[in-house]
């Protein structure tokens, strides 16, 4: 498992969103154990209070339990599907599709204006210049 470097969101909140679609796509079933933080930090190349703040954050979304001592695990009663968790939950996975469409979209938009920058800067480029139907 890889950040992304490109995703503009925090470490942390990549990590979440991982664990949260291996949650979701059943990788991870229900009452299965987490590797230990020292684990997943070693998987995604970060801090261990790092992976500390991800699993934070899928515990206050209610889909995985601490056990002092014992580990982290995927809760009970979250099936193995995308429909049966909690509508927030969804709602992050729908907000992180999101952010990754927007990140492209901004990535293209920057590409656009490059190209538009070298046709305005060609000999004989012009204003009106506009980006052919080829590209």
């Amino acid at each position: 498992m890889e950040l992304n470097p490109d995703d503009q969101r925090p470490a942390y909140l990549q990590i979440a969103a991982t664990l949260r679609e291996n949650i979701a796509t059943g990788k991870l079933g229900p009452g299965s154990r987490l590797p230990s933080g020292r684990e997943l930090a070693k998987e995604f190349g970060t801090a261990l209070m790092t992976v500390q703040h991800a699993l934070r954050v899928l515990r206050d979304e209610g889909l995985v339990i601490s056990q002092q001592g014992r580990g982290v695990f995927v809760h009970t009663s979250t099936e193995a599907n995308p429909q049966a968790l909690k509508p927030h939950v969804l709602e992050a996975a729908v907000a992180t599709q999101l952010e990754s469409i927007r990140l492209e979209l901004s990535k293209m938009n920057e590409r656009l204006a490059s190209i538009e920058q070298q046709l305005k800067d060609r000999p004989g480029g012009r204003q009106e210049d506009t980006i052919p139907d080829r590209l």
